[in-house]
């Protein structure tokens, strides 16, 4: 698996697969997603805000697996043929949530993991908290998780303010991690009724 542990396993915490967009010039050096900049953003900023390195197990990964020219963004083939790989770590680590990092990781797992396509990165915010089950992914697999996406670091780096938007996500994670997550309740409806009726 192309990853990297960042908590110990411990089977009475929940399982998180963090997904970034590929590797950087450090990572690919490394062999290690997120272990530059945007990673110090992402282990400081987004897991620790809300301690999540001592409440969960957190897997970080990235959709595509190797370093592009130039550092350019990815494009749906590099996606669609590192797809296996995102596949296989499912699958081994039976995650409880996933949380994809910026645009291209997110409408590319959107698309290639859970068959919904055209999905902005802000219509994802919409969605965050949503369960998953096996007939909704195509993995072949029986398990279900929750889903989370959010800015990338690197974004939060070029724009301070989106930490704000990030800082919610995060709560919604350790909502749902804690079991408070608020989930939509059906109303009940009163039929009308005339003035004159006692």
């Amino acid at each position: 698996m192309w990853g990297t542990l960042e908590t110990r396993a411990d089977r009475n915490l929940p399982t998180i697969l963090i997904i970034g967009q590929n590797p950087g010039w450090h990572e690919d050096k490394a062999g290690k997603p997120f272990v530059g900049r945007s990673g110090d953003v992402l282990k400081k900023s987004y897991l620790e805000g809300i301690q999540l390195s001592k409440r969960a197990n957190l897997w970080l990964s990235n959709g595509v697996r190797c370093h592009t020219t130039n550092n350019q963004v990815p494009k749906p083939k590099h996606y669609r043929e590192c797809n296996q790989h995102l596949i296989e770590d499912l699958k081994i680590l039976i995650p409880d949530l996933v949380l994809t990092l910026g645009a291209p990781a997110t409408t590319s797992f959107y698309k290639n993991i859970l068959g919904i396509t055209k999905i902005s990165l802000k219509k994802s915010f919409t969605m965050n908290g949503n369960l998953y089950t096996p007939d909704d992914h195509k993995l072949g697999y029986d398990f279900q998780f929750n889903m989370f996406s959010t800015y990338h670091p690197a974004a939060v780096m070029r724009n301070g303010n989106l930490i704000n938007s990030v800082h919610s996500h995060m709560q919604l994670i350790s909502d749902c991690i804690d079991g408070t997550m608020a989930s939509p309740s059906t109303p009940e409806i009163i039929p009308t009724r005339s003035p004159n009726e006692s």
